[in-house]
This record gives C-alpha cells, sequence and structure tokens, in this order.
C-alpha cells in the first residue's frame, strides 16, 4: 500500500497493516529504504515523510503505539528486546511534535544489530512493525485502516458560524465597563486563542464553552494557568481581536467536569475566538494572594445576585468547608470589582474600552464567519514566532544553496543562489492543518514571472514561556517547486472599491 499526501500525490514509500496471530493487536509495518544499486532502483525514497504522515493520520484517530521493533530479515533471529524502538505505549494523541517522534523512531533502529564495535550509526530506514491500538477498528479491520491511513484528509469547509441555541444571562450587557474574562486551563499555547467545544460529552451545550461566542472585540482576557508557574494562579492577560469563528478541536477535558465526559479523540465542532498581545504578569495571581480577599469577593458577588437574576458565571466557588476556587469551567465572566481588589489588576478596570457604540442588545443569528487555512493569526507577536519558524524550516530545504531573507523587500521571502542558478522561495506557516493561504497581489504577480518555490509549513506547535516569551517546534513541511499559482486556485478575499464622483 501507499500513502497519498493530502494534495493527491502517491508518495514513494510501502507499508502494510496486519493482525499478528495471538496478539489481538493491529500492527503498522514499514517497508525499509535503500539507494540505487548497480542492478536495482532505489526503494521506497519517501520513508521519512510517509512515516511522518501515517502517524499524524494515526494521531487523527487517537491511536497507541504500543509497541515498536525492527522487523527486518536481518534482525529477525535477535530477541524482541534487542529490536524495540521505545519502551513505553505511546498516545498519540499526547505528541505535540509528530515530526520529533518520527526522528526518535528513526534514530533507534539505527544501533539495533549492529556489532559492539561498530564505528558508525545503521541504518534508519529499515523496515519497521509498530504495534497499534486504533479506536473504531478491531484486528479484523486491517486491510480496512490500510486504505483509511492512505487517503488524503479531505478537510471540511467551515463556512458558518453555528450561535448557540441555548439561553445565557448576559448581565454585562449596556455596561461597556464589564469586558472581562477569564480562561481556565493548562495549554501550552497560551493567550493565541479561545477554543471551546459547541457541545460537551452528552450532545448538550455548556455555558462556559458558548461564553465564548459573546466575547467581543477590545474585551480583556485574563488568563488562569494550572502549572505555568509551578502553582494555579492568573498569569497574564490578552485582547480579544476577532471572531467568533467555526473550528474543529479534539478536547482533552480534565477536571471533575471534563472526566465525566466520554473519551473522542476525534476533532469536534469547536467555536473560536482569536485574541492578540498577550501580556504576562510579573508576578502571578495565585490563591495565597485571593483567600485574604474572600470576604470581598463574596460581597462583589452577592451584590451583583441582588441586582441580578440568573447565573453569573463567576469565575470562583465558595464553600462553608474549603477554601476559595476556580469554578470548574473553562471561561468564566469576571465582574470589574473583582480587579479593583487586585493592584496588579486594577488599573486594566479602570482604563478605557478599546470597543465603543450602542449598548449590547440580546442578538439575532449571527452573520456567518469562518476562518481556515494559513492567513490570519491576530497576535503579531505570535504571527512574527510562527513565520520565522516556517522561514528556518524552508532553509533547511536548500542545503546546498546560500539563503538570503529578503522578506522585508520583496514580494517573496528568501532568495536561494547556486552557482547559475536563482531560486525564489514563498514561505507560509500555520498552526493549523492549511488547506488554503492567503497571497497578496504582489506574491501572485511575482511568482508567474520568476522561478519561484513554495513551501507551507503547518500545523507548527508553540508554547508560551512564564516570562510571555513563544517557543516553537515541529510542523508539517509541504514543498512545490517551479511554482506558479493557477488562476483557477485562486478565490478572492478581498475587492478595492472606487468610490463614484
Amino acid at each position: 500500500m501507499r500513502a497519498a499526501a493530502d494534495d493527491g500525490r502517491v508518495l514513494d514509500a510501502e507499508y502494510t497493516v496486519e493482525t499478528e496471530p495471538g496478539r489481538g493487536l493491529l500492527s503498522l509495518v514499514m517497508e525499509s529504504s535503500s539507494g540505487a544499486s548497480t542492478n536495482r532502483a532505489p526503494r521506497n525514497t519517501e520513508y521519512r515523510p510517509v512515516l511522518r504522515l501515517l502517524l499524524e493520520r494515526l494521531k487523527a484517530r487517537g491511536s497507541v503505539l504500543e509497541d515498536g521493533l525492527v522487523d527486518s530479515r536481518a534482525t529477525s533471529s535477535l530477541p524482541e528486546a534487542e529490536r524495540r524502538l521505545f519502551t513505553d505505549r505511546i498516545r498519540l494523541v499526547e505528541v505535540h511534535d509528530v515530526e520529533a517522534l518520527r526522528r526518535r523512531l528513526c534514530t533507534a533502529q539505527t544501533t539495533v544489530g549492529q556489532s559492539p564495535n561498530a564505528t558508525k550509526g545503521g541504518n534508519a530506514t529499515k523496515r519497521i512493525r509498530l504495534r497499534l491500538t486504533v479506536p473504531g477498528y478491531t484486528s479484523a479491520d486491517a486491510a480496512q485502516l490500510a486504505s483509511d491511513l492512505a487517503a488524503p484528509v479531505v478537510r471540511e469547509a467551515r463556512t458558518v458560524f453555528t450561535p448557540p441555541t441555548g439561553a445565557l444571562n448576559r448581565w454585562w450587557e449596556g455596561d461597556p465597563a464589564e469586558r472581562f474574562w477569564m480562561e481556565i486551563t493548562d495549554r501550552p499555547d497560551l493567550g493565541g486563542n479561545l477554543r471551546a467545544l459547541q457541545r460537551n460529552g452528552t450532545g448538550g451545550e455548556f455555558w462556559s464553552y458558548s461564553l465564548v461566542t459573546e466575547v467581543k472585540p477590545g474585551d480583556l482576557v485574563l488568563h488562569w494557568h494550572k502549572s505555568l508557574h509551578g502553582q494555579p494562579g492568573i498569569v497574564g492577560y490578552s485582547t480579544a481581536a476577532d471572531g467568533p469563528y467555526d473550528d474543529r478541536l479534539v478536547w482533552d477535558a480534565r477536571g471533575t467536569y471534563g472526566q465525566q465526559r466520554p473519551a473522542n479523540t476525534a476533532p469536534q465542532p469547536a467555536w473560536r475566538y482569536e485574541l492578540t498581545g498577550y501580556t504576562p504578569l510579573a508576578t502571578p495571581i495565585g490563591q495565597q494572594t485571593l483567600r485574604p480577599l474572600e470576604d470581598r469577593l463574596r460581597a462583589i458577588k452577592s451584590d451583583l445576585e441582588a441586582r441580578i437574576d440568573g447565573p453569573l458565571y463567576f469565575p470562583f466557588v465558595f464553600s462553608p468547608n474549603r477554601p476559595l476556587r476556580t469554578a470548574q469551567a473553562y471561561l468564566v465572566k469576571v465582574p470589574a470589582a473583582v480587579l479593583d481588589l487586585l493592584p496588579e489588576l486594577a488599573g486594566l478596570a479602570r482604563s478605557t474600552p478599546t470597543h465603543s457604540g450602542p449598548k449590547r442588545t440580546p442578538r439575532g443569528p449571527r452573520r456567518p464567519r469562518s476562518r481556515t487555512g494559513a492567513g490570519y493569526m491576530a497576535d503579531p507577536i505570535l504571527r512574527k514566532a510562527i513565520e520565522d519558524h516556517a522561514v528556518r524550516l524552508a532553509r533547511d530545504l536548500y542545503p546546498a544553496h546560500h539563503i538570503t531573507d529578503v522578506g522585508a523587500t520583496c514580494s517573496y521571502d528568501l532568495r536561494a543562489v547556486k552557482d547559475d542558478e536563482e531560486i525564489h522561495i514563498e514561505v507560509k506557516g500555520s498552526t493549523g492543518s492549511a488547506d488554503t493561504v492567503e497571497l497578496t497581489t504582489n506574491e501572485v504577480a511575482h511568482a508567474r514571472t520568476a522561478r519561484t518555490d513554495l513551501v507551507v509549513i503547518d500545523q507548527i506547535n508553540w508554547q508560551r514561556q512564564p516570562d510571555g516569551t513563544i517557543l516553537t517546534s515541529g510542523g508539517r513541511c509541504r514543498h512545490w517547486t517551479t511554482w506558479q499559482p493557477d488562476e483557477a486556485d485562486l478565490s478572492p478575499t478581498r475587492y478595492r472599491y472606487t468610490l463614484p464622483t
């Protein structure tokens, strides 16, 4: 079996999916790769990208690598313990950098079957066997899994924003000062966006998820992180930029509420709201700061309850038997009066809201809105980090060329020169799975008149550090040489309109 990339191109590497008698597991078998020889053409030349592609598609299905070993003829006489590629089972949904895992599996092969006196590593593209459990597939489904893994991923077009059907108690409407929210999370990619499922595990709506659709541009989102500084607390804040949009999300729910939801590792319908301007707090605001304020926090809640009917979506829970703690929720509403109690945040409560206009009114059906592909990211610092990461990986594709970064002055990003050859390289980066990219008019025109390659690095992982800096890693690389954008593949996203005289 040969897999097709998401663009439909069939890749040069063979694999099978088998069932081993007596084990009850499925086994993915990657055939070895070899170069050309006198009497033989090169074999399975795209072993590495295909292994990564298969790992990505297995991850999307919630697969677990139960075991992995070299399975070549030359090593068949060795016990499995000496052929093993890893010791502990690997839940792929917990793997943030699939490319790093692919490299780990290849590197582990180099010492299998080697003499103790060997002075250099062996082949990193041997025949291997990965024993799997894949939700929805039994040991009788080997052929089906092989076929499913070979097929390109057909991504759903996200063209409609789906509003919640349940009623929310919008007690903050009409008061521009009440523009604060708090995300309660342990996600590593802090401050890039808000993301939550549209339905919980029972198929119903959950108020905390639906609140993502209530955020407005200019609102401020506090971030309560459970572990960034070694203990839970408010670690920073961001500004709401744009949204909400329909999205797809694999939700790894935790906590009392989340653990009641059935496990589901397939992407689910979700909402996303873009954030910008993440600002870390010099000193996180943890429970040691909040618990002495419990009586005053209780008073704020009691005052609101005396004036407002219905739920407040308050950020903290009080109990006569336990100290103050955060709500079992993802997104909560923070009254402006809460910020006045905290010197680190009081200035935010008194600042002028960045959005203004008429009082909010209960909304009807919303205008359809969506974002997909590699075109949009609200936070300029995050956007720059992703772009820089993509450019670094693109440079590595041209090791024999002299590379110059010209993105600041030209209609392309990199110039690669080798002897008399000059290649212009357009680079696009994305944290999601890009099925489209945004191009400027100048980028399209230039690609049609000069030798241009297109490099798209998507599925980039990133992590917010305690000081607010961003670390990037991983990414799927796709590379089109001698690229000229065809008119049939271009769709207008904006127009310039000349006003009538």
